[in-house]
This record gives structure tokens, sequence and C-alpha cells, in this order.
């Protein structure tokens, strides 16, 4: 009896580690699908994190001589308090 048990046991850990591997890996095919797809996206990098991220849907604050982007709302609220602080 405890053999069967160990064994369902087994089986229920393979099946998860199977699902989140096939998961994974469609999950990484849509990306480079989404990613060739859109046409030339201009990218910029967060000056708080150094992450690169999509011009149009980035987080900004524009200075009188330059606009600085983000990959989001903290980064640009640190680049605030950073700059204000100075």
């Amino acid at each position: 009896m405890w053999r069967l048990i160990v064994l369902a046991v087994l089986l229920i850990i393979m099946y998860f580690l199977v699902r989140n591997a096939v998961r994974g890996f469609f999950q990484k095919r849509q990306d480079v699908v989404r990613a060739g797809s859109g046409g030339s996206s201009e990218l910029v990098q967060d000056p708080v994190c150094g992450m690169f991220v999509p011009k149009e849907g980035a987080y900004f604050i524009r200075n009188a001589d330059r606009t600085h982007f983000f990959c989001g709302e903290s980064c640009r609220n640190i680049y605030e308090k950073k700059v204000s602080s100075a």
C-alpha cells in the first residue's frame, strides 16, 4: 500500500514539473513572436535600474534640455527624489 502512495506522489510531482516546463517553453516562444512582429520600436534605457524599455510605453520626465525614460513609476519616483535632493 505504501508503494502505491509513493508512486502516486511521484506521478503528481512529475505532472507539475512537466506542466511548468511546457508552459515555460510556450511562454518564451510567445515572447519571441511578440518581439519580432511589432515592427521597429526604439528602446530606451532607464537611468535608475538600467533596463531597456520600448520608448512608446515608457514612463518619462521632461526637463528643460532632456527627456528621461523609465521602466516604471517606481524608478521615475526614485529619480525624482534623487534630482530634487541634489
